[in-house]
């Protein structure tokens, strides 16, 4: 929606900036009439071809801002129903259990889960001589639990653009108590779990799923999640190349 709108607004600046050039060359054109002067023909053909091609411009300027506010217009009520397409997509990826892309750069993203690459790391260096495995596993265990209960809050609330925004807090007691005993990286995974379920899920402090782009770290979009799939089906079966892909409507819808 913002891009659409510094869209229309770019456009409109470009069809007043026409519109003054098509409005001077007229003027001249008629200062030139009334003062009796005779013009080659050349020079009617070319203010002719000039005006012409300005008309045309505009109206297709015109026909492009129809559009956009169209789509403007579309953008809320279709938000709902892209949103139950993509929880339909994240239900049948979780169900065939399976990437989207065979080199995980799409996937499902588990949001609110911890990821256990720091703990093991810290553990095994140290708890080297003490089942090191063990000590991580039992960590992670421990802080996913506790993530997920609601009663802990640690989070402070800050103006951001002036709206409230609530963020992890530094100081929190546990938080730094577990940064003093494992370091950074262990505390991060946890602040990052924490951030990820109080967006999807501040309330329940459920874990939810999630379309993810793993090669930037963001949540996927549906353009590249049908792109990557119509991809993957090109290439194992190459004669779908060139092929018109339909989409049945009661599926995913035309707002996608």
């Amino acid at each position: 929606m913002e891009a659409i709108h510094c869209k229309l607004i770019q456009l409109e600046r470009q069809l007043e900036q026409r519109d003054k050039d098509l409005v001077l060359i007229t003027r001249q054109l008629n200062m030139k009439l009334q003062a009796g002067k005779k013009h080659p023909e050349e020079d009617h053909q070319c203010l002719y071809g000039v005006t012409t091609n300005v008309r045309n411009i505009m109206e297709e300027e015109v026909k492009r801002m129809s559009d956009s506010l169209y789509l403007l217009n579309r953008e809320q009520p279709n938000g709902k129903e892209l949103q139950e397409n993509r929880q339909e997509l994240i239900q049948v990826q979780v169900s065939e259990n399976m990437l989207i892309s065979g080199g995980a750069v799409f996937g499902i993203k588990r949001m609110g889960q911890l990821d256990e690459s720091p703990f093991r790391a810290t553990c095994n260096l140290k708890y080297r001589d003490s089942d090191p495995e063990d000590k991580a596993a039992r960590l992670v265990s421990y802080w996913q639990v506790k993530i997920q209960k609601p009663s802990w809050r640690p989070f402070v609330t800050i103006q951001v653009k002036e709206e409230d925004q609530e963020v992890i807090d530094d100081n929190d007691p546990k938080l730094s108590k577990l940064r003093s005993r494992y370091g950074d990286s262990v505390c991060n995974a946890v602040k990052d779990a924490l951030k990820e379920l109080n967006e999807y899920s501040p309330d329940k402090r459920c874990i939810m799923n999630e379309v993810w782009n793993f090669r930037e770290g963001r949540k996927a979009t549906m353009t590249e999640v049908i792109t990557c799939i119509l991809e993957q089906l090109v290439a194992a079966d190459p004669g779908l190349r060139g092929h018109e892909f339909k989409v049945p409507t009661q599926k995913i819808s035309n707002s996608i």
